[in-house]
This record gives structure tokens, sequence and C-alpha cells, in this order.
């Protein structure tokens, strides 16, 4: 894994090894000339073009396993999900291929992730073997591409299915300005005509939910009874009263099922196009919602299921960013965990939405409360949990 990130950095992308913006932009304005224009002027390429595999050596490197290590014996899924970011761009770039760059240039695409789509947990991984991961783009439109990774373990001498990811991936000019197009991708089995239109039908459905949020229409028919039993059952009959409300036996108010971190941004966490590693983001943003879920339920939970992780927009160096992890949803052992990242303006104390992360997380010991929403707006966050939750018992 360390020679994918090293040639990433050093032979693909280029540029200052250091934090030095006005060094940076400099060096990456140059490259405006080499970027395409257009798809016409771009070879097609083929899935295996993209292919690639690395190794994370557990196994047989003890100072990095004690980075990966938790203190169950397991590995910390906020280390993978940086390690899958990176190779996810990777592959990206394993598919671009630019006639107008020569031997030696740096790429003048920079390639970002914009949504990790899905990511299922199906087996047990542990800290003390290696972990392969592989994959290759599996689907292409204009500037976007989607990259699915697989990750493997070696238990009793073979490799075993772990994880499988979908990251949605952009193309951005040099400075990440404005769009930029990539090579087309070509089909030559049926088997990978199979796997492009599994992505073109990712890209419906993802369109079809964002059309379906609720922050664009109302709660359907089921939904609404559900808020309605909420009220029944929490609203004080004898008062008759809109305001007083009892909590019911085991359960827990929303407003008391939340966790929140304020971290600066700084240079050490930044990619090679001078933003915020959007790996880190998603590791913060796991270990917060670990948290929150472990003191939530009270035993320790087992993620199964990463959902809808969008990147609205770039964090920059030295940004204050304000993580807020939030229970909205419960169902039998299972608990639904939502984190918001915002960048926090300290001089006008405005705070701007930069990432929202989805999270399935089992207990296995013991079930948890329920949640009880009391508002408008947590009964909507609630529902949203809900339908994230059945989203990731479909796949």
């Amino acid at each position: 894994m360390e020679e994918v990130i090293t040639t990433l950095s050093q032979d693909v992308i280029g540029g200052p090894r250091n934090y030095n913006p006005d060094l940076y932009n400099k060096m990456r304005e140059e490259l405006m000339s080499i970027l395409p224009q257009n798809q016409d002027e771009l070879p097609p390429r083929r899935m295996e073009d993209s292919y690639d595999a690395a190794i994370i050596p557990l196994g047989s490197n003890p100072y990095l396993r004690d980075r990966y290590s938790t203190i169950h014996g397991g590995v910390r899924i906020g280390r993978l999900l940086e390690d899958m970011d990176i190779f996810a761009v990777s592959l990206v770039f394993n598919h671009v291929l630019n006639p107008r760059q020569k031997e030696g240039m740096g790429s003048p695409f920079s390639i970002v992730t914009a949504l990790v789509d899905s990511i299922d947990f199906t087996g047990k991984i542990i800290s003390n073997s290696d972990i392969k991961i592989s994959g290759h783009v599996t689907w292409v439109g204009r500037s976007s591409a989607e990259s699915t990774l697989y990750l493997e373990q070696e238990v009793d001498g073979e490799w075993k299915k772990m994880t499988e990811a979908r990251f949605v991936l952009v193309a951005r000019d040099p400075l990440n300005r404005g769009s930029a197009v990539i090579n087309p991708l070509v089909m030559e089995t049926e088997a990978e005509k199979e796997i492009f239109n599994k992505g073109e039908e990712n890209k419906v459905r993802r369109y079809a939910m964002s059309q379906d949020s609720l922050f664009r229409v109302p709660p359907s028919v089921t939904e609404q009874e559900i808020i309605h039993d909420f009220f029944i059952r929490t609203v004080d009959h004898k008062a008759m009263s809109f305001k007083a409300r009892v909590k019911p036996e085991n359960s827990v108010w929303m407003e008391d099922a939340k966790l929140k971190n304020l971290i600066v941004c700084q240079p050490e966490n930044r990619n090679r196009f001078n933003k915020i590693f959007g790996g880190f983001i998603m590791r913060q943003a796991f270990e917060l919602a670990w948290a929150n879920t472990h003191v939530y339920g009270k035993c320790r939970p087992y993620v199964t299921h990463v959902d809808d992780i969008w990147f609205r927009k770039p964090v920059e160096v030295g940004s204050m960013l304000y993580f807020n992890s939030q229970v909205c949803y419960t169902s039998e052992d299972y608990i639904q965990t939502r984190v918001s990242a915002e960048v926090w303006d300290p001089e006008t104390g405005e705070m701007s939405v930069t990432n929202v992360f989805q999270f399935t997380f089992e207990l296995r010991s013991k079930r948890p409360p329920q949640i009880i929403p009391k508002t408008y707006h947590e009964a909507m966050m609630y529902l949203t949990g809900r339908r994230h939750f059945l989203n990731s018992t479909l796949d």
C-alpha cells in the first residue's frame, strides 16, 4: 500500500513534497495546457487497465500493526477507510491516459472523492494477518467514475473476502476549480457489460433517492404513521397537553444521544491537492460514530455497513472542522448513527456542511434502547436514518 501512495504522490501527481501553497499553485497552473478539452481526444480504456492490488502487511510489520490494531484485537475501520479512499483515487488515475501528457510530467487531473456509495463489512478482520486490497474502475461517465474495491484477508493460507466498497470519484482541473473529462470505458465481455450496467443502475438509484429526500418531499403515509405513533406514545394523556412529554420505558430521547468533536485541520492531513484528505475526515467521523454508539448501547458495537457518504465541498487546510454524531434510528440489535462534518468560521460563528456520513452498527451482547425523536426536525432525521438502515439490509 505504501508503494501505491508513493507512486501516486511522486510519479503520477507530482508537485512539491512539502506544504508550499504558492509553489503548488504555480506548478499546477502550468499543467492547464495539457488538460484534455473533450472525450474525443482521449483513447477508450478497458476495465483491466485500471486494475490494481496492494498489500497492507499487518502480519509482517509490527509497527504498522500498532497503527491499525484496536484494543479488542481487531482492525481500526477508520484506517481502512483512509486506505480505501486513496486506493479508489489511484484506480481512476490508472484508468486515465492523456496523450497530451509527456513522460516525466505530472498529471493535470485532480481526482477527488465525491461519494462513498456503499461499504459492506461481512467478515471478521483481525490485526495480525495481511490484508489485500484490490479493485478497478467499473463505470465511467463524462467526468466521473466508479471504483469498486475488495478487501481480503489471509486466513489459514487462503484469501477470504471481508469487504466490498463502491466509491464515486470526479475529475477536476489542475487547481480543482472546474470539471475535467476522462477516458471513456469500453466493455469487452458480457460480464463487464453487467458490471457497467450495475454502475449505471447505481447512478439512477442515487438520483432517485436525492429526488425523494425529505428535504424535498413530505414523508410517506407509512412514515407519517410512525411519527404519529411516537406522538401518541410520548404525550401526557392525563394532562391532555401538547407540551408535556413522557419518555417510554427503555428508550432515549434523540437530544440525549449525541457526541461532538472539533479538530483543527493541519497541513499533515492534506492530500496531494492541498485539501484535507477525505480518508482522514472519514476516519474521524467513523471513530466518533463508533464511540457515540458504544456510549448509547453500553456495549461494543460492530460496524456492518457504511452508506451514502457525500463530499459536498473540499475542506481547506487550517479549517476548524466540527463533527456532530447523532444516534438517529434503532431496530432490534442495530443502531443507525449519523455524523455531519461542518467547517466552523470562528469569526462569524457560521457553519457550512462539508460531509454527511451514515453508519450501521450491530450490538451482539445486548439490545439497545429505542431512540425517540421529540421535535419534527428530529423526526425527519429519524426517518432518514430508517431509510438508510432499510437500504443497508437490502444490499
